[in-house]
């Protein structure tokens, strides 16, 4: 959001800094240019593209018949303790496939009011994404414990909250920190709706 309008998508690279924003407007080129001018990019691929594109990007780093197990860890700050931390774990990551990613959520993002949709943690910018990914099953184990293990070490550190995107068969009560204290309101939504429970799979909100 720039100037009260809402752009479309674009991504811009700087040695893996992803940034998105739209438009060719001149307010939105001012916007980004200091990140422009910061050094010289491996790759500068700023330009409109229209969202359904942006949104696929990513789409040939998952290839289908991959395995894939991630986990997100909400943060008010980073810490120089928490970014040793993700430093530590992202060096004893073994899959080439595998990444810890920092997602900064705020701007437009982080003033809209806790509230106003099912997403209540407009307060914590920075997501910390584990994602594990291997091609041999015979690997799970040992990549799943690492997103695992990465996870757990940033708790002291996290707001605990997460993205629930992010998050995989979990329990209960970690489901439940995705959606914080709106929580209630959507269970009665979700009772006015879906009164058997009866879209259920992966997480889920149970009626009230």
């Amino acid at each position: 959001m720039v100037g009260g309008q809402l752009y479309q998508a674009r991504l811009v690279e700087f040695d893996g800094i992803s940034q998105s924003i739209g438009n060719e407007s001149d307010e939105a080129q001012l916007v980004l240019e200091p990140l422009r001018s910061f050094g010289s990019p491996i790759l500068d691929t700023i330009q409109p593209i229209p969202f359904p594109a942006m949104q696929s990007l990513f789409g040939p780093s998952f290839p289908d018949g991959n395995h894939n197990y991630w986990k997100s860890s909400l943060q008010r700050d980073l810490s120089d303790e928490a970014i040793a931390t993700i430093v530590h774990h992202a060096n004893r990551m073994t899959s080439p496939l595998s990444a810890v990613i920092l997602e900064y959520y705020d701007g437009a993002a982080g003033r809209v009011a806790s509230d106003a949709t099912a997403f209540p943690h407009r307060n914590l910018p920075w997501d910390v994404l584990v994602v594990a990914q291997w091609t041999d099953p015979a690997e799970t184990t040992h990549h799943r414990d690492w997103a695992r293990a990465t996870e757990e070490a940033l708790r002291p550190f996290s707001a605990g909250a997460h993205i629930l995107a992010a998050l995989d068969m979990e329990s209960e009560d970690v489901i439940n920190t995705a959606f914080g204290a709106n929580l209630p309101r959507l269970a009665v939504i979700k009772r006015k709706y879906d009164p058997a429970n009866f879209f259920r799979v992966n997480q889920n909100i149970k009626p009230a």
